[in-house]
């Protein structure tokens, strides 16, 4: 409940108040007083780390097998000679592919900036395979988009 009058109240503060007046039989003023030190104290709270912001979605973790892979990696056809780990900047999108290509599909992993997620991946199949070997995380900018040829 809390929340989601924050949520209102930050959205449309005055119909907040005015909803909060017309139930309770309070004064207006003593309302938005409230309000306002509802809102400062979630802001206040997100900056500081201790709870999420309750705009933003939450983000659901990688499912795991039972050896610590994500499902994706415990789907391997083979020994892999090398891991490779990409990160695409602009999107938050982290790449995880194999050489030689026919062990296993390349799989992405989402929200992934700093690629944290896809080397914990990497490291937990080199504990399953001792001869592989992590190239990356390399970080990239999506590509541009392709640019027209233009007739004179």
């Amino acid at each position: 409940v809390a929340a989601t009058a924050v949520v209102v109240a930050a959205v449309a503060p005055a119909a907040a108040v005015a909803a909060a007046t017309a139930v309770v039989g309070v004064a207006a003023a003593t309302v938005a007083a409230a309000v306002v030190a509802a809102v400062a104290a979630v802001v206040a709270a997100v900056a500081a780390g201790v709870v999420a912001d309750p705009l933003v979605a939450p983000t659901s973790p990688p499912t795991l097998t039972p050896g610590g892979l994500t499902m994706e990696a415990s789907r391997l056809r083979g020994s892999p000679d090398r891991i490779f780990i990409s990160v695409d900047e602009s999107t938050g999108i982290s790449t995880v592919s194999f050489l030689p290509a026919d062990v296993g599909s390349p799989y992405q992993h989402s929200e992934d900036k700093t690629g944290a997620l896809a080397l914990a991946d990497a490291q937990a199949i080199l504990v399953r395979y001792p001869s592989a070997t992590i190239h990356g995380p390399h970080f990239h900018a999506a590509r541009p988009a392709k640019a027209r040829m233009r007739r004179r």
